[in-house]
């Protein structure tokens, strides 16, 4: 009589030019292993190859966006991306040594799916419309760190060589002050320009002849009066005209992503949801949306959310008392979203700014007041969500007066 099949537990070890898999049994033996390239028919035979070992109960991996991830779930495989700091301690526990390889790290991703997927989060994939969105704002927040970048790197490279261009415009993620540098990159060529050119150019960038202008105009000759190296002039003005292009290449590539992210956001079925909050707007609202998802079966409580966010901080229990630490192990891009949301809410909604201030009083930091409203807000979006209930600023003011909330005082007294 043959015996009944034990399920198994796969490790996937991924890399750029070949995938290492380790699959276990519910012991923890080893019943195969091997490497398939990363090319398309590497990637059909590895499924093949799993097919043979079902029931596959599950496959960690230490990716979440992936084309191997993608295959899989493809084919309706159970992932569990495994972040890497996690897989780590695992393989600590198994040797202190610190000697690696594909194939161990691969079983330790098995071992540990095995004995631990109770406590694991399963990868459940959004609808193709929320994965664009959330992709999409993930992309715009890079687009935007890049462009800080570059503009830092801009106006400090200015203040090395070229101070009198840096002096005239206090706003440099202004693409007016881009066309400056293009137009006028070295001292030189400022005070070369003529009065009347340098009126033009203000009038093309559609800027008002005030007094504060004209006497940068009247002054533009002075340009040449700071201590300079024509060495260091020409080869920092060519770096300052390549980040100024690059500059307004970044700006038309935003404008084109923030255009489809409202594409996107308008098709969205809870797109009214997120907008009704207040202070989210145009901007923040797809950005929330696009890290909550769509799947009311991912969370099963607002507290997995609020870890995510990184809104509540991590407890630590020992015998000589209770402390609680900030919680960097988080995702980065929903905690900033949260962060900007709360003072977006400010001044839109008065229990929001009572809260803020009452926080502020106990001696928070702006950072931590906002960190804390930023937790009651990502409550209540649960709720809604889970409900698909529009947000109602009378619906909860109601609420805190039922409850007795000493909101309602503070509100009251101002």
């Amino acid at each position: 009589m043959d015996k009944p099949l034990t399920t198994r537990w796969v490790g996937l070890d991924w890399a750029d030019k070949a995938h290492q898999l380790v699959v276990v049994d519910d012991a923890g033996s080893v019943l195969a292993s091997w490497s398939t390239p990363h090319t398309p028919a590497g990637l059909a035979e590895l499924v093949r190859r799993l097919r043979r070992h079902e029931p596959v109960a599950g496959i960690a991996i230490e990716r979440k966006h992936h084309l191997v991830v993608h295959a899989l779930v493809q084919a309706g495989f159970v992932v569990y991306p495994i972040n890497p700091a996690l897989s780590s301690r695992w393989g600590r526990e198994v040797s202190v040594a610190g000697s690696k390889s594909e194939f161990a790290d691969a079983r330790n991703l098995a071992d540990g799916l095995r004995l631990r997927h109770g406590r694991l989060r399963r990868l459940i994939p959004d609808d193709p419309l929320t994965r664009e969105l959330a992709l999409s704002c993930r992309h715009e927040c890079q687009l935007i760190a890049e462009q800080t970048r570059h503009v830092n790197h801009l106006q400090a490279l200015l203040k090395d060589y070229y101070p009198a261009a840096w002096g005239w415009f206090s706003d440099w993620t202004c693409p007016t002050a881009w066309d400056f540098v293009l137009t006028y990159p070295t001292p030189q060529a400022l005070a070369d320009a003529t009065t009347q050119k340098l009126v033009g150019f203000l009038k093309v960038h559609h800027i008002g002849l005030r007094p504060v202008w004209q006497e940068r105009i009247e002054r533009h000759t002075e340009a040449l009066a700071w201590p300079c190296d024509p060495a260091t002039i020409a080869a920092d003005a060519d770096m300052a005209q390549a980040l100024a292009s690059l500059l307004r290449t970044l700006r038309a590539q935003l404008r084109r992503v923030r255009r489809r992210i409202d594409e996107l956001f308008a098709q969205h079925p809870d797109a009214a949801l997120f907008l009704s909050l207040p202070g989210a707007a145009d901007k923040l609202a797809p950005r929330l949306l696009s890290h909550i998802g769509a799947r009311r079966d991912r969370y099963e409580s607002a507290r997995e959310l609020l870890m995510l966010s990184g809104c509540v901080p991590v407890p630590r229990e020992s015998g000589e008392g209770h402390r609680a630490r900030f919680r960097w192990a988080c995702q980065k891009d929903f905690r900033n979203t949260l962060h900007h949301f709360a003072f977006a809410s400010l001044n839109r909604s008065i229990w929001a700014r009572a809260f803020y201030d009452r926080c502020r009083a106990k001696g928070h930091s702006d950072a931590q007041a906002r960190r804390n409203l930023g937790e009651k807000r990502l409550k209540i979006i649960f709720r809604m969500w889970q409900t698909r209930t529009p947000y109602d600023e009378a619906t909860y003011l109601a609420s805190l007066i039922r409850r007795g909330s000493p909101l309602i005082e503070d509100i009251r007294s101002t």
